[in-house]
């Protein structure tokens, strides 16, 4: 090798753990220091990537290192061969590719002195060592840069599950690489659902392990083995009845349950859909989600078994209590035996209480027994859709007939609240925003849903060419209708329960699995 080292770290060039140790990286807190201290799942990785396999196969939840940890061994492989050897990355996204090829510059600009050797390239998102010409190239899948004009002997496929035309360009950058000794294939993706490329690769990889195919390694990393998943809870919370089954189905502690919940139901949220996706407990979890479904199809089937079937236009789950408040979202229709137009009324804590749905006896009929169902719930502010050309100004008239309270769009800062804007007027962007919402709320199981044909109506709601509705052949209106109703109660005034009112919990309560050892330390 033309790289004239140091006597002291010779040693070093045949020793990937130690070479990669001495790397230096700037970690997620921005704190530039050496990659001696890797995670477990690094260290594991680490170990697949070094093995005689020519085709790594990682499964995995977000933000564990192991993109980091494959920038490092192949940037290793190329600093220390005699060989020509070319690895292409190829990410899921331009920031992703920036984010690789910025660790692969920083590996090479801090090395010890006594290390360092030339480049021939160092841009255009490539890197290229001048005594060897071995190096890399990062590209983004869908780019317009392409890989054909090199021969690779390695591929490092990034977040394959999000690679748009995963199927054409997987051919295409294959299509340029060369069987021969160096040939390497690292494979690292969080799952996107199911039938995708990545999927297949997932299920070819268990296979191949089950033929005992030695050039194939497959891994599962759940999220629970990493250590930083974790969050003290705050004094008082208790998990729910489904935490504390998988705290006892999969051992989890307290700390990381907090965690899932706060990832799961907090501010900042994703629902529990998404969360199975991105942080996968078990191999299913990240390809349950099928078909392009926007709500979690497992978690609303489990609620339709414990649903009543349907009986009559006016379906009435909870009586009003003395002193609550509640939300009423409507989706109205000129109910001439087409769409319905549906009601939902939900409590102030998001237990669905009521709903009255119909598809026939004119629109009038529909406002005033809409109305009547509003003043029953202790005179419940309620939230119309009005579109042009609907039947939203009817059942706004009856509602201001009777009196009723009516949701008012936010007024926009530094402007006074209009008199008029009382109403809904879908656009793609509220809908989509009011829809997301919704998802995180319903996958998060913080609403308590009752209402069986609304609930299949969640079931079949799709995201589809841009736009969000039911999947041809299925109604949306009590999806609609319900998307309202949350959207009216998540900014209701607070209110002061009655001593006699006590929300109802879906699952029976049981012993708190912590709670022998949180008497042990009385």
């Amino acid at each position: 090798m033309s790289v004239n080292i140091d006597e002291k770290l010779k040693g070093i060039a045949g020793d990937p753990r130690e070479f990669i140790s001495r790397l230096r990286l700037v970690d997620e807190k921005g704190i530039d220091r050496r990659f001696d201290s890797p995670f477990a799942e690094q260290r594991l990785a680490l170990q697949d990537f070094m093995s005689d396999a020519t085709t790594i196969v990682h499964y995995k939840p977000r933000q564990i290192g192991d993109t980091t940890v494959a920038s490092a061994y192949n940037f290793d492989y190329s600093y220390w061969t005699n060989d020509p050897v070319r690895t292409l990355v190829v990410a899921h996204t331009y920031d992703a590719t920036d984010s690789i090829f910025d660790k692969l510059q920083y590996f090479h600009r801090t090395l010890p002195s006594a290390l360092h050797r030339d480049t021939l390239r160092s841009s255009r998102k490539e890197l290229i060592f001048g005594d060897t010409s071995a190096g890399f190239r990062c590209m983004t899948a869908g780019g317009k840069s392409g890989g054909r004009a090199w021969t690779y002997q390695r591929l490092h496929a990034d977040e394959l599950a999000y690679w748009p035309n995963a199927a054409e360009m997987w051919a295409s950058v294959t299509s340029t690489m060369h069987d021969g000794p160096h040939k390497k294939i690292i494979i690292l993706s969080t799952a996107n659902g199911p039938g995708n490329l990545f999927h297949e690769k997932v299920l070819a990889a268990q296979e191949a392990a089950r033929a005992g195919d030695s050039s194939v390694r497959f891994r599962f990393f759940k999220w629970s083995d990493h250590l930083a998943y974790q969050r003290e809870p705050p004094k008082g919370w208790e998990p729910d009845q489904e935490e504390w089954d998988l705290a006892q189905l999969h051992g989890l502690t307290l700390p990381q349950l907090y965690w899932r919940h706060d990832k799961v139901n907090g501010v900042n949220g994703i629902g529990l859909s998404q969360f199975r996706r991105e942080y996968p407990l078990t191999l299913e979890d990240g390809f349950a989600v099928f078909d392009g479904a926007w709500f979690d199809p497992d978690y609303l089937n489990e609620v339709l078994s414990s649903v009543k079937p349907a009986t009559g236009e006016m379906r009435i789950f909870e009586r009003p209590y003395p002193g609550a408040v509640y939300a009423v979202g409507i989706d109205p229709s000129w109910c001439n035996g087409g769409d319905y137009a549906v009601a939902q009324v939900l409590s102030e804590d998001g237990r669905q209480v009521a709903t009255f749905s119909t598809n026939k006896g004119g629109e009038l009929l529909f406002a005033t027994k809409a109305a009547e169902l509003a003043n029953h719930y202790n005179k419940a502010r309620t939230l119309i859709e009005s579109n042009p050309g609907g039947a939203g100004p009817v059942v706004i008239r009856e509602f201001n007939k009777a009196g009723l309270p009516l949701w008012h769009q936010p007024p926009e800062p530094g402007k006074k609240r209009s008199k008029n804007h009382n109403y809904w007027t879908t656009t793609r962007g509220n809908k989509e925003q009011a829809y997301a919402h919704l998802r995180q709320v319903v996958n998060g199981d913080a609403l308590t849903l009752n209402d069986e044909p609304t609930v299949q109506e969640l079931m079949h709601i799709r995201e589809q060419s841009g736009k969000i509705e039911g999947q041809d052949g299925y109604h949306d209106d009590h999806a609609d209708a319900l998307m309202l109703a949350e959207w009216n109660r998540r900014t209701l005034p607070a209110a002061k329960m009655p001593a006699e009112y006590r929300p109802k919990r879906r699952y029976k309560a049981h012993r708190n699995p912590f709670m022998a050892a949180q008497d042990t330390r009385r």
